[in-house]
């Protein structure tokens, strides 16, 4: 019975169609899990077996146009291939060591060869294939019978070994092993049927039946394989939801503590704020009474404004505090006429942009009129021309307008400043947010957009942000028209003082006149903390000033002496730890002073500074006198070195020139070295100038120093030309040299 007039017989074909399938399994198998080495060299044996069977059952048949000992050549070369592969395989598979020579040159001698020498030279030169398909199956069989024993024996030593370990029959690898083994010694049968005659039927079932029993194994390995994993699978989602609950609940746990914590810090920070109204009240109504009977000054204005921005972001603190606990601040059970409100404001801030040279253009429709507490309008205009008009330069625009739009009050502010990248158009409006922008000196906590949008909120209104970095920013509030009859509105505060400070712009004038004072370089952003120290210490000093790091660097470059640096850490574009950075990574700058003068006060702040290379780290606030000591301190310490190496360095010429140093120089000839050095002298120019002070000749000089005495002529004009004098008495008294008069040159 054979397939579809074939020569394959029905039981071969269905064999092939069994192994292909099991092929399709297993390969499906191996693609889940590439790893399975031993699962892809069964594939490999699956296709050879199916390729020995289909070439083993289809050839020779006359219906093929391949030549017909070309068929049969096919058919005996697969065969023989799918033989040196199964010895390969069970080498490699159960790793037996004890088998590799038959695995290799093995499979060489006693295969290759006796199949090209014994059966394919003689089929051709005679053409008898029963006597050649005898003559190739002789070697073969005793390779065989010879790999079978050895095979046993490999087996027994590693199941021996496997057996010690406590694993032969816990490991699948036994059963597989054994059901090979089985395969192995029908394989060998191979060549004694084959040497017996052609029966088809009965040398692919004997072949098979060994390697389809392995088919099996492989199956239920797989299947048990599958059930296991899908079982761990079960395991780590039970394991992994009973971690999820069990972390859930920590970190709810840990939620509560840290908002207990938080709440315990809120509550402690409320209450500090609390008691510290009582004590600005105090300062302000005693302040307001000193002015009411004295003259006003600079001073007193910068104590009153900076009492007023402390009091006002304590006021905001607190009316952030209410809004996020769901109390509102206002009333708004009432009218209020929005362009009276905003026309009061108007006159103040067009004040403040003159100042600071913006345009300042207004658009307002009569009998504007909202249900709101006039508190909290003049909360929303306040806060946002502030904000237009502080970050807006010369020649930078503000308009303002208040319109009727469709059944609302529109109030729209645009300016043509910095404006504000995307992806801030929405934190600026959270509470505490500052937007840093260059060289502005942003004062205040960032809450003022945060209570506006409350507000808004509160009065069932909009607030639209559009802005673009470099053209300008608008922002307009939406807020319900009401439509009754225009009113007055409650009158509300219009001190001039309550606009000014934010847009105080005070002159600040560098100090760099005094001469042979020390000069020092001070970086802060803040203006009145900036004016503050210049009025404090132009009097001893030099001052030169930058209002951020960068700045700061560029100063540098044009200052032609500097002892001293003093920096604030918060600042725009360079903050004071890249500028100290920048600065000693220079050898120019490395060895001046650096003192960190800031608010920044944190433990991890003040190490961070020191170890940047800061000689001093003073937190804010600090006593001036304090700091006028640590800088006098510093500069002094300083002008001792610089005086004790000059001293070395003198000592090192006079000993170059075989004039020895009887004894160490005293402060006066400190001080005579360090003006020399001043002055930019010679060594050469020294020696001469010592020699002149004991009143020697020139001629004398020239002689001491082995030159002529036009030369030493030469020397003292340049020397009176650089110390600028006219004689050797004022040389003297310029140099500080009268200690040298009463002691020998050297």
């Amino acid at each position: 019975m054979y397939f579809l007039n074939t020569e394959m017989h029905m039981v071969t074909f269905l064999i092939t169609m069994f192994e292909i399938v099991m092929l399709v399994f297993q390969a499906i198998y191996f693609m889940e899990r590439p790893g399975d080495k031993s699962r892809l060299q069964y594939l490999v044996l699956l296709v050879f077996l199916i390729a020995y069977n289909v070439c083993g059952g289809l050839f020779p048949d006359p219906g093929w146009l391949i030549p017909m000992k070309l068929q049969i050549i096919l058919a005996y070369l697969v065969g023989f291939t799918m033989s040196m592969y199964v010895v390969y395989y069970f080498y490699k598979a159960f790793d037996l060591q004890h088998l590799k020579f038959f695995a290799t040159y093995g499979l060489l001698f006693f295969l290759f060869f006796p199949f090209v020498f014994l059966f394919v030279v003689p089929y051709l030169l005679t053409g008898d294939l029963k006597l050649s398909s005898r003559l190739t199956v002789i070697i073969p069989f005793f390779y065989g019978v010879g790999f079978i024993y050895y095979t046993a024996r490999a087996l027994k030593m590693k199941f021996n070994q496997s057996k010690k370990e406590g694993k032969v029959f816990n490991d699948p690898l036994y059963e597989h092993a054994i059901v090979a083994y089985i395969s192995m010694v029908c394989w060998a049968a191979l060549p004694v049927i084959i040497f017996f005659g052609d029966f088809q039927v009965l040398e692919h079932s004997v072949t098979n039946a060994g390697f389809l029993m392995m088919t099996i194994i492989y199956v239920r390995s797989a299947i048990t394989q599958s059930r296991k994993e899908y079982q761990k699978l079960l395991d780590s989602e039970k394991n992994l939801q009973q971690l999820n609950r069990d972390l859930r609940k920590k970190v709810k746990l840990r939620t509560r503590k840290l908002e207990q914590i938080m709440e315990e810090r809120k509550t402690t920070f409320i209450n500090l704020a609390h008691e510290t109204k009582t004590p600005l009240t105090l300062i302000n109504n005693y302040l307001d009474d000193y002015i009411q009977k004295n003259t006003k000054s600079e001073e007193i204005n910068i104590i009153k404004r900076n009492i007023g921005r402390l009091t006002a972001d304590i006021v905001n603190f607190f009316d952030v505090e209410s809004y996020e606990k769901g109390f509102s601040m206002y009333n708004h059970d009432q009218v209020s006429n929005f362009s009276v409100l905003l026309g009061a404001k108007l006159v103040l801030f067009e004040t403040a942009a003159k100042k600071k040279h913006v345009k300042f253009q207004s658009k307002v429709e009569d009998a504007v009129c909202v249900k709101a507490h006039p508190g909290a309008i003049d909360r929303i205009v306040n806060n946002i021309l502030d904000n237009a008009v502080k970050y807006s330069g010369d020649n930078n625009s503000v308009s303002v307008s208040l319109v009727k739009e469709d059944n609302k009050v529109k109030f729209s502010v645009k300016d043509t400043g910095p404006g504000i990248p995307p992806e801030l158009h929405e934190r600026i409006f959270d509470p505490f947010y500052k937007l840093s922008v260059h060289a502005k000196n942003s004062e205040g906590m960032g809450m003022g957009l945060s209570i506006v949008k409350r507000i808004v909120a509160d009065l069932n209104g909009q607030i639209i942000l559009e802005s673009e970095p470099g053209i300008g920013t608008e922002i307009k509030v939406l807020l319900p028209l009401y439509h009754g009859q225009a009113i007055h509105s409650q009158e509300i505060s219009n001190d001039a003082g309550d606009v000014e400070f934010a847009f105080n712009q005070m002159l600040l004038q560098e100090s760099l006149n005094n001469e042979g004072k020390p000069f020092i370089l001070i970086a802060e952003d803040n203006a009145e903390m900036m004016n503050f120290l210049i009025q404090k210490l132009k009097g001893d000093y030099n001052i030169a000033i930058a209002q951020n790091g960068r700045e700061a660097l560029n100063r540098m470059e044009k200052l032609k002496s500097l002892e001293l640096i003093i920096s604030d850490v918060m600042m725009d574009e360079i903050d004071g730890f890249d500028f100290c950075k920048s600065v000693y990574e220079m050898d120019r700058y490395a060895h001046i002073p650096f003192i960190f003068l800031t608010a920044k006060a944190g433990p991890e702040d003040r190490i961070k500074g020191l170890g940047l290379g800061a000689v001093d780290y003073i937190q804010k606030p600090f006593k001036m006198e304090e700091l006028h000591i640590k800088i006098e301190s510093i500069l002094s310490n300083l002008k001792k070195h610089r005086a004790a190496v000059v001293s070395k360095a003198y000592q090192s010429i006079l000993a170059d020139n075989g004039l020895m140093v009887s004894r160490a120089l005293n402060p006066k000839r400190c001080a005579f070295t360090d003006n020399c050095k001043s002055y930019h002298l010679t060594s050469r120019e020294v020696e001469v100038i010592k020699w002149l002070i004991k009143g020697l000749p020139y001629k004398i000089i020239g002689d001491k120093l082995n030159i002529s005495d036009k030369t030493v002529t030469k020397h003292i004009s340049n020397i009176f030309s650089k110390v600028g004098v006219g004689n050797k008495v004022e040389l003297i008294n310029k140099l500080d040299a009268q200690e040298l008069l009463n002691n020998n040159p050297d």
